[in-house]
């Protein structure tokens, strides 16, 4: 069993991967560069600390740690390939990534121009997307947990666990490790509850930093930087590089403000306004919400840039934004109709608060409620989700239609079917209301990538502009990762910029586990691989790992043709193919002394089936001398049309059956002229004698299967159980 730590070069982990060399420690394990000998890459071994193998609750943040991550499929998340425990060894063992860490980076080049920093920060935020999702939390985005490729693609790794107590991390009360103190929130610091929005604020000092080379809040313990989180304000991005664009300011100041209410509420939030400034540096972003504004006073804001201009500035800056991607000829009509939409939004908002506040219950037939359909027309997409989803609920399809305007703002309803001003009673069970939306001047149309790869698809979407939103779908029919649809469709006209959800295939939601028994162990896993299988752990059968060019499969744990979800874990017992052919080919227990049967005048078929019963092993047969018989005895097409002439030992007699026996064999024919031989008489064949081998010896030999392995080079062959 393995107990040092830390491994030398060549130390086998799990039986499988051979250290090369140490990448890194962290406070609960370390991580090393190893070759994976069942597949011959390289791979990331994190092995956890020896001192730490016997407490539970490290154990368990370890387990945590190895399940999240199992759990995630995203481009910028490093993908967990195996994890497991082997002899007291806990391991995981991720994809190895060529490149540097964030920090590495930083630390030798200084401050990132904002033209690569952000697109890097929207891969990462793609990333938390992801796993926000999936209910997982990273709790410690920090440049060390960011990878960056040569081809500058943005790798997160190290989800799910908190850290262990070390230099750069903080532990709390009940000894709760709650992340890296430089990177993590407020509500971190105060112990509180953790969500995806303190990934957020963690982003946001990460992005600082990343800017400007420098740490927004440093000190001389890790209290010291604690407490300058829960109170003090760095100051702006631009005072550190005066080049930076001051709506960076603004993005920043919202995503690491001290309330959570005030930040990003997803990821997907902050990725679109980063989309979005690289599309208009000069927009307006990070504007956060009144009511989160003042859920403290000024001290609580997060970046000191000033914040108390007037509702009215800050509308006439917002106005101005849109109108500068519009012609200018259109400018005052669409402030105009800007205007006049939002009263018009407001007053049928207030129109159905008045009609529900005064008007009698509504009445309930047999079949369903009757709601009042409200009227859309001229209001902004984003002012009337509550109510679509309200819609919904209620059984109503709502369809979105996109038409060009050249006087209407984008995302303002042009229209609706059926129409309604505010008073109509509907039934909304089955019935579909449809919205012709304003895409303004600037439209695309969807591209077609239905069968591309994710990521192909990702990169052709993004290179025409759109913002992508990947989720994923279970499919018996579209391969794992490949695009089954996007929404809205291929072809349909939307709006320069517009959101795009891409369905990809997560591989088929029930499999039939494959027979792997009797394979080569490389063979074994690409039929795992193809029905969307994983290795979940192995051991050998012997206790001693086999040569990596003899290894098979000797046993599998679900058993073939169980009905499971994909990405299942299978066992495995791995031996030698020697191994394999005395699991599948058990030695036969010799028997005691029997007594030997009569066989003369049997067909060779049935005396050795008796001599088989007996635990004989070995038939030595021999040719009648007067014979001319063709048949052969080696031939199983041919036991049944050979006859037994005589037999040693003789029938009655006390033999062992280890020492085989002897038997003179010829045709039907040839046993009758022995019996009741025709004039003239022959002379009876000589029973063999014991000094003198046969000349012609005959055993029987199993048949293997297609999946055993060549049989192994024994001596005496075992004779067929019939």
């Amino acid at each position: 069993m393995i107990t040092m730590q830390p491994f030398a070069a060549g130390t086998i982990v799990a039986e499988r991967y051979c250290v090369v060399r140490t990448l890194g420690q962290g406070g609960m394990a370390t991580v090393y560069l190893a070759d994976d000998l069942a597949t011959r890459e390289r791979v990331a071994v994190k092995v956890m600390h020896a001192d730490l193998a016997n407490d539970p609750e490290f154990v368990r943040r370890f387990a945590t740690e190895a399940r999240a991550a199992a759990s995630l499929d995203h481009p910028n998340i490093v993908r967990v390939l195996d994890y497991g425990s082997h002899n007291g060894v806990r391991y995981i063992v991720q994809e190895y990534i060529e490149g540097n860490t964030l920090k590495e980076i930083i630390r030798r080049y200084g401050a990132i121009d904002y033209r690569l920093a952000t697109p890097l920060l929207i891969q990462v935020g793609l990333a938390l997307e992801h796993a926000h999702n999936r209910e997982v939390i990273h709790r410690d985005i920090k440049p060390q947990n960011i990878l960056i490729t040569p081809d500058m693609v943005a790798k997160v790794t190290d989800f799910g666990i908190a850290r262990a107590s070390s230099t750069n991390t903080i532990t709390l009360t009940g000894g709760v490790v709650m992340g890296s103190v430089h990177y993590f929130s407020p509500e971190q610091a105060r112990g509180g509850q953790v969500t995806a929005r303190s990934d957020l604020y963690s982003l946001g000092i990460l992005y600082y930093e990343m800017l400007t080379g420098v740490l927004p809040f440093d000190g001389e313990s890790s209290v010291a930087v604690a407490i300058k989180h829960l109170q003090e304000v760095p100051p702006a991005p631009s005072t550190i590089i005066s080049s930076l664009p001051p709506a960076l300011d603004r993005i920043i100041n919202r995503a690491i403000q001290k309330n959570p209410d005030a930040r990003y509420q997803t990821a997907r939030e902050l990725v679109d306004e980063l989309d979005a400034f690289m599309v208009d540096p000069q927009g307006v972003y990070g504007v956060i919400p009144r009511s989160a504004a003042v859920w403290e006073d000024a001290s609580t804001s997060a970046i000191g840039v000033q914040n108390a201009e007037s509702n009215f500035r800050r509308m006439q800056e917002i106005e101005r934004t849109y109108s500068r991607r519009r012609s200018s000829r259109f400018r005052e009509t669409a402030i105009a109709v800007t205007v006049v939409t939002i009263a018009i939004a407001l007053l049928a908002i207030l129109t159905i608060y008045l009609v529900k506040r005064f008007s009698p219950p509504e009445p309930v037939d047999s079949d369903q409620k009757e709601i009042v359909l409200p009227n859309f027309q001229g209001s902004s997409m984003s002012d009337i989700v509550s109510q679509l989803e309200s819609l919904e609920e209620a059984g109503m399809k709502i369809e979105k239609k996109f038409e060009v305007s050249e006087t209407v703002l984008p995302d303002i309803v042009l229209r609706q079917d059926p129409e309604s001003d505010g008073n109509v009673r509907i039934k909304p069970k089955g019935l579909t209301l449809t919205l012709y939306i304003s895409i303004g001047k600037d439209s695309e149309r969807v591209p077609d990538v239905v069968g591309q790869t994710s990521s192909l698809a990702d990169i052709t979407l993004r290179s025409q502009g759109f913002v992508v939103k990947f989720t994923t779908e279970p499919s018996d029919t579209v391969p794992k990762g490949q695009v089954i649809r996007t929404n809205p469709e291929s072809g349909e006209l939307v709006p320069y910029g517009a959101t795009i959800e891409l369905v990809y295939s997560a591989g088929p939601s029930q499999v039939l586990v494959p027979k792997i028994t009797g394979l080569r162990y490389d063979v074994a896993i690409e039929v795992l691989t193809e029905n969307s299988l994983l290795v979940g752990g192995e051991s050998s059968i012997s206790g001693k790992a086999p040569p990596a060019n003899d290894k098979w499969i000797i046993k599998q744990s679900p058993s073939p043709n169980t009905t499971v979800s994909h990405n299942t874990l299978v066992t495995i017992v791995v031996g030698t193919a020697q191994e394999l052919y005395n699991f599948l080919h058990p030695t036969t227990t010799p028997k005691a002394n029997q007594t030997m049967p009569l066989v003369e005048g049997s067909t060779f078929a049935v005396a050795k089936e008796k001599l088989s019963k007996l635990g004989v092993a070995t038939i030595r047969m021999k040719r009648w001398s007067e014979s001319t018989t063709t048949l052969n005895p080696r031939n199983d097409s041919d036991a049944s049309k050979i006859f037994i002439i005589l037999q040693s030992p003789a029938p009655g007699v006390t033999f062992k059956p280890a020492d085989g026996v002897d038997l003179i064999y010829g045709s039907e024919e040839d046993y009758h002229n022995y019996v009741d031989p025709p004039p003239p008489p022959t002379d009876p064949p000589t029973p063999p004698s014991t000094t003198s081998p046969p000349t012609t010896t005959t055993t029987t030999t199993t048949t293997s299967s297609q999946t055993d392995p060549p049989p192994p080079p024994t001596t005496t062959p075992q004779p067929e159980e019939e």
